[in-house]
């Protein structure tokens, strides 16, 4: 792929890590410490998540509608996230803004990842992989106060700049061709809902998976570097190895090791390493049915995602049942992928 398209996955993943650790540091920080109720604690979490996960649906779809290019939502999301470090107003805005701005940018970044990815699934599993990094960075900033506000903003804005300068296209691509052929379903809008809940099981397993060695920095940073590492390498080993094949097989070893097998460190962060490989294989799928519209099917996964974790909110799962259903989740996700996956094998570029 020419150098121009790789610089600007470099400069959207990075940020990608910026703003998400930007928002959670917001979360942690000035919202969580400075909200003494749990119960309005969680409300603000889920309000967070709602805008930020479950309304790029309609602000990829005006994305899609329009010509002014996804670098601008992209660098309108960073604007309206760096509003919310800076503007003195009451925590939940502050929580607001930065989902809105969220939202923005990850329309903005998924859209480059896909239309400029020549059908292939490494570009997204690169963009979407570094958001994790960001998410716990951010969270531990948040709560310890590791940062000085100036900090994050000043990177927040150099974000700006490179996308500013580097990422700007006068020839805007809209388009995102994913030639996946042979798979069972044919059906475009069923494709899309399977593996819409192929999302919702990963989200569901992800939040009810108990982690119980926790204890430390170091012990809290190393699962979110295995969910990383198998976002990351997900699209790489689907393009070399053909999307079913890998997809299958990595569902299959996580599910043994993410429902029974979490007290141990080593196989707890080998069952997060594959259980994420799936990740930009199920985007891939869905705007693979949605060519002109990559900014719709990207928010259709963070619906999607949304919907997924808020059964934690509302729905304790029994410690004496867990494990089997995690389990018979992921089995059902195996049957799903099997059905709107094919084993295209494409080996070249991001």
């Amino acid at each position: 792929m020419h150098i121009k398209y790789k610089k600007q996955l470099v400069v959207f993943s990075l940020s990608h890590l910026v703003i998400d650790f930007a928002c959670f540091y917001v979360l942690m920080g000035s919202f969580s410490r400075n909200t003494l109720d749990i119960m309005s604690v969680s409300m603000g979490f889920l309000i967070y998540n709602f805008i930020a996960f479950a309304l790029q649906p309609p602000i990829g779809y005006f994305a899609d509608r329009t010509r002014i290019g996804h670098t601008n939502f992209a660098i309108w999301g960073c604007l309206v996230v760096v509003c919310g470090l800076v503007i003195p107003c009451f925590p939940l805005m502050k929580v607001c803004l930065c989902a809105i701005g969220n939202a923005f940018f990850h329309i903005g970044g998924g859209i480059d990842s896909l239309v400029n990815a020549n059908g292939r699934f490494a570009r997204s599993g690169v963009f979407i992989s570094f958001g994790a990094i960001g998410v716990v960075l951010g969270t531990l900033a948040g709560e310890f106060n590791w940062l000085p506000m100036w900090v994050v903003i000043t990177v927040l804005l150099v974000c700006i700049g490179l996308q500013w300068v580097l990422c700007r296209d006068k020839n805007i691509r809209t388009a995102a061709i994913f030639k996946l052929k042979n798979s069972v379903l044919k059906q475009p809008y069923l494709v899309i809902y399977i593996s819409m809940l192929c999302i919702v099981v990963r989200a569901v397993v992800g939040t009810y998976t108990h982690i119980p060695w926790r204890s430390t920095v170091f012990l809290m940073i190393l699962p979110v570097v295995c969910v990383f590492a198998g976002k990351l390498i997900g699209g790489i080993l689907a393009d070399r190895f053909g999307a079913k094949s890998v997809a299958v097989v990595s569902l299959f070893v996580s599910a043994p090791l993410l429902s029974f097998f979490t007290s141990n460190i080593f196989l707890c962060c080998v069952g997060l390493l594959f259980f994420n490989i799936t990740t930009a294989i199920t985007l891939c799928i869905i705007v693979s049915k949605l060519p002109n519209n990559p900014g719709f099917g990207f928010g259709l996964t963070t619906l999607a995602l949304f919907v997924g974790t808020t059964f934690s909110f509302f729905i304790v799962m029994s410690p004496a049942i867990q494990p089997y259903l995690l389990a018979a989740f992921i089995i059902m996700s195996v049957a799903c992928i099997w059905l709107v996956a094919s084993n295209n094998k494409l080996q070249e570029g991001l």
